[in-house]
This record gives structure tokens, sequence and C-alpha cells, in this order.
């Protein structure tokens, strides 16, 4: 088994195997100006834990899903966007978040934790959209249209972003506690987007962000996001060196097996999907421990980890969640 599976599990001979859930309410809440979230993410983090028992934990950051763009009134403005300032090492967006791990560390057991960083390509197209007006999809065009009229500029931008986010890596792992990141990016879901924009202006950047996240933990996650069915080219994130490779294998139709001939020399991340029509929120037992044969059929179980496409619908039933590990630690490693 290789290293990177061995430190997820105590026993070291079976296949680790984890789900994750936000606990509030929104997870785009903000945090710093309703810290009764913060209570709220860790009590779930302790019920949760102890109600499944996991492999690992993936350490949920709701409340602190939106970076502050410092000097910016109206993003979707690029000129005002260029005032963008890099947060200051004492913003209470990253010190809230230090002693949120420090808490969250507490109450997981003796477990692996990677804490939930988004990439800057994700945080911007957010803070493009109206989210009480528009579809998310908004951001996605407009962020889109920028890379293509502002090149230039939109890479300042997300360099800005990106100092931002290596802050929050650095203060989650190092100060925090955190054993790794759990790397979550995506590409822009427009007509418009192509490999060009995303090899010149986004894999820029995330790999200068994946080079800190790998200086600063052995051990780490990268997921591409297929969350409210998003579409990635998963050969686009193949130079994306991280250990664990996570993405949703429902929406892309790409099994663990066929994500390992993908990301050749990675573990791969995955199997079950995460929506409510999939197996693991409706099935029975019979039917969930047939999905777990499935999603290994033909797998090297040497270098997989089972879990989900993305995170699990808030009322899944605890069951499940324990009937799926249950029957991953029954498989023999290969």
């Amino acid at each position: 088994m290789s290293n990177q599976q061995d430190v997820l599990t105590e026993t070291k001979k079976v296949i680790p195997v984890s789900f994750w859930r936000h606990f509030a309410d929104d997870e785009t809440i903000d945090a710093l100006k309703h810290p009764e979230e913060n209570q709220i993410n860790i009590e779930g983090h302790k019920a949760y834990t102890e109600a499944i028992q996991p492999d690992f934990v993936k350490l949920m950051s709701d409340g602190y899903f939106n970076l502050p763009l410092n000097g910016v009134n109206n993003p979707k403005n690029i000129d005002d966007l260029k005032k963008i300032q890099v947060i200051a090492d004492d913003d209470d967006w990253l010190l809230r978040q230090v002693d949120l791990v420090k808490a969250q560390r507490k109450v997981i057991g003796n477990r692996k934790a990677f804490y939930n960083i988004f990439s800057p390509v994700t945080l911007l197209k957010w803070a493009l959209f109206d989210s009480s007006q528009e579809l998310p999809k908004q951001g996605d065009e407009r962020l889109t249209q920028f890379f293509i009229d502002y090149p230039d500029d939109i890479t300042h931008i997300l360099e800005v972003i990106a100092q931002g986010v290596i802050k929050q890596i650095k203060a989650v792992v190092n100060a925090g506690g955190a054993d790794g990141v759990y790397y979550s990016t995506q590409e822009l879901q427009s007509d418009h987007y192509n490999r060009d924009l995303f090899d010149h202006i986004q894999k820029k950047i995330d790999l200068s962000i994946i080079a800190v996240i790998n200086a600063v933990s052995d051990v780490n996650i990268l997921h591409i996001c297929g969350y409210s069915e998003t579409k990635n080219h998963l050969s686009w994130f193949t130079d994306y060196d991280l250990p664990i490779v996570n993405w949703a294998v429902k929406i892309e139709d790409v099994s663990l097996r066929e994500g390992q001939a993908i990301f050749k020399d990675k573990i791969v991340l995955g199997g079950f999907g995460n929506n409510t029509q999939d197996i693991l929120y409706r099935g029975s037992r019979e039917e969930i421990e047939a999905e777990v044969t499935n999603v290994l059929t033909d797998v090297d179980t040497s270098r997989v980890i089972i879990g989900a496409d993305c995170t699990v619908p808030r009322d899944i039933s605890i069951d499940h969640l324990k009937w799926a590990i249950a029957a991953v630690h029954q498989v023999a490693i290969g």
C-alpha cells in the first residue's frame, strides 16, 4: 500500500474511506458576521465523526467560503476589481480559521485532517454573480469574458487573490494544525472557455498554489469539483501535482479505474455519487455493498481511496455511510 494511503488509516490494512458534509444550514454564510456558525461547525464535526468513524476527515470551511476582496466595491467592474489588495496577515478571516481548525482537530479523534481550500478562480467567479438574482453560471460567464478581454489584468487580480489563498493555506496548516489541504478547483462553465485560457491563466495560478501546498504538507488532495453537475476535462489537470485526486465519477462518467489511467502516478479518491438520486443516498444496504464491489472492479487497490464525488447531502442516512465504510473495509488490498 502506498505511503499516502497508509497515513490515512490506523490499521494500515484497509482501503481508506471517508465522506463529508456541510454543517451550517448555509455554508456560504459569513462566519465573521455570524460567529455562532463556528460552534455549529465544530459540534457538527464531532457528532458526525463519532457516528460514521471515517478513516480521515475533510475539515469544512463553512462560513469562510468568500475571501475578502480588499479595496474592491464592485467586482463586476474590471477597473474597480484592479484595485484589489492582498489581505493582511492578521485579517480576522485568517485568524478565525486558525481557531476553527484547532477546534475541529480536537473533536475528530486521531485522524488525519484536510482543510477545504478554494482556488482563486472559484473564489472570483463567486464574487461575480448576485446569488439573490442570478444563477451561478453567470459568474463563470463574466469571468470567462474577463479572461478574454483583459488577460493581463485578470492574471494580476488572480495573483493577488492567490496570495491570500497562500496565506490561508499556511495559516490553517502551520498555525491551525491541519495535516494537509483539500484543494477545490474547476473549469469555468462557459461555451467560450477553452484549453488556451485554462493553460495560460487558470493553470498557472493553480500551480503556484499547489507548489505552496506541497511545501507545507506531504499529503494533500486535489478536488476537481463537479458540484451542481459542473463538467471538467480531467486531462487538463494531469500536471496538478498533488498525490491524491478526487473528481465526480458520476458527472464526468469517468470511473476510478479510468481515472487511474489518466492520473498515472496518483491515488484516486471517490467512487460514489453524492446526489439524492445516487445509490449512496437512496440505496438499500445490499445495493450500497454491491456498489462498493462495482466501483472497485479492476481498480488497483494499492492506490485508491473510497469517498464521494463531492459533499454528501445534509440529510443522508448515517447508516448508509456506515454500510459503505464497513463494506470498503472488507475488501482485500491487492
